[in-house]
């Protein structure tokens, strides 16, 4: 059995609730650009795909530049929205104690992922910080999984990944790192953040 050296995390929905902030952000991004505000049930459907999906979607004219620009210029707007997971400190400070090394991988631009882990305090807690622009592509493509095990200088065969999406689980098929899927359907679902810890050989919550 190959021991998990590292343990992955994506950003929004895993570790930091953000869903609701993004969903105004994306709205006030496209009605700056000229276009119509979309559902949630819209935004759901593409949400967690990266910038270059969001633009491809709804604003083909214009750069992934311009998209990010307007990103972090709207979350100043709406940072009162972002939660942090309470589970998600306590669970890093178990890790890191056992000797487990850390990382957010995410598909939110380097920028602003720093600033939300900054804002709820996480920063601190993990090893390295990986993004889908400095990886060069956005998940499922697996750039950002690698990029985050190679900063980590561990293999991703033995690293597992923690995500809430269809996007990080194929990200981290095609990386070939294990995964769990965090409070969405699926066969490797779990409901806590400390449901990990016996998967990967430690003693579980009491």
């Amino acid at each position: 059995m190959t021991m998990t050296r590292a343990v992955l995390f994506d950003m929004d929905g895993v570790l930091v609730f953000s869903e609701e902030a993004w969903f105004l952000v994306y709205n006030d991004t496209l009605e700056s650009f000229g276009h119509a505000p979309v559902s949630r049930a819209d935004f759901d459907a593409i949400y967690g795909n990266g910038t270059e999906a969001d633009r491809d979607t709804y604003m083909p004219e214009r750069t992934l530049e311009e998209v990010d620009q307007a990103y972090a210029r709207f979350f100043d707007e709406h940072l009162d929205a972002i939660r942090p997971n309470p589970e998600a400190a306590p669970l890093l400070r178990v890790l890191r104690e056992a000797g487990v090394l850390t990382a957010v991988a995410t598909n939110t631009q380097h920028r602003l992922a720093r600033r939300i882990l900054n804002l709820v305090e996480l920063s601190g807690c993990l090893n390295v910080i990986a993004c889908a622009d400095e990886a060069g592509a956005a998940k499922p493509d697996p750039a950002v999984v690698n990029l985050a095990a190679k900063r980590l200088s561990v293999a991703p065969a033995d690293c597992l990944f923690v995500g809430d999406s269809i996007y990080d689980e194929e990200a981290a098929k095609r990386a070939g790192v294990s995964f769990l899927r965090y409070r969405a359907p699926s066969p490797v679902r779990i409901d806590s953040l400390f449901d990990l810890l016996p998967r990967i050989g430690l003693p579980g919550r009491a």
